[in-house]
């Protein structure tokens, strides 16, 4: 499930940002395994002002409590993330920042979007084009896709 967002943002500052921090990216691990072709910045590896800046601005604009992370994910090019969960996070804002990109695919059919909330909470993948796929996520821990909706509405 998906909701696409009109959100002020950057994406070009925000891509700039990613690839200056671009050598602090790391494969992204779950359950004792990891995966080579989707790369992941976040908490300790995050050194970055705009972050945590744009971040909190975002939290305190929209009232949202409790956790709420920014992250910088890549998915390489010509690979599948394969149907998952997020762990922990319950939905996400996700600003794809090189182009359109390959649409997340739910049960309920594919959605290509620029900017979205999602509900990380279901089941969702995405089988990846012919060149990487970077976006900046916004990680809610706290409020799931329906309570965020509402507050992104007001």
């Amino acid at each position: 499930m998906l909701k696409l967002t009109n959100i002020d943002f950057d994406y070009d500052l925000f891509l700039k940002e990613y690839y200056s921090i671009k050598h602090n990216e790391r494969d992204y691990a779950r359950g004792g395994k990891s995966v080579d072709y989707w790369k992941v910045i976040r908490l300790k590896d995050l050194k970055s002002e705009l972050v945590k800046s744009y971040v909190e601005d975002f939290k305190n604009k929209y009232n949202i409590p409790g956790k709420v992370d920014g992250r910088f994910y890549r998915l390489k090019a010509n690979t599948t993330l394969p149907m998952h969960i997020d762990s922990g996070t319950k939905c996400s804002i996700n600003f794809l920042l090189n182009g359109d990109g390959a649409p997340v695919i739910f049960e309920s059919g594919e959605y290509t979007y620029k900017q979205a909330l999602l509900n990380t909470s279901i089941m969702h993948s995405v089988i990846n084009g012919d060149k990487d796929r970077i976006l900046f996520k916004i990680s809610i821990f706290e409020l799931d896709f329906d309570q965020v909706s509402c507050l992104l509405s007001k």
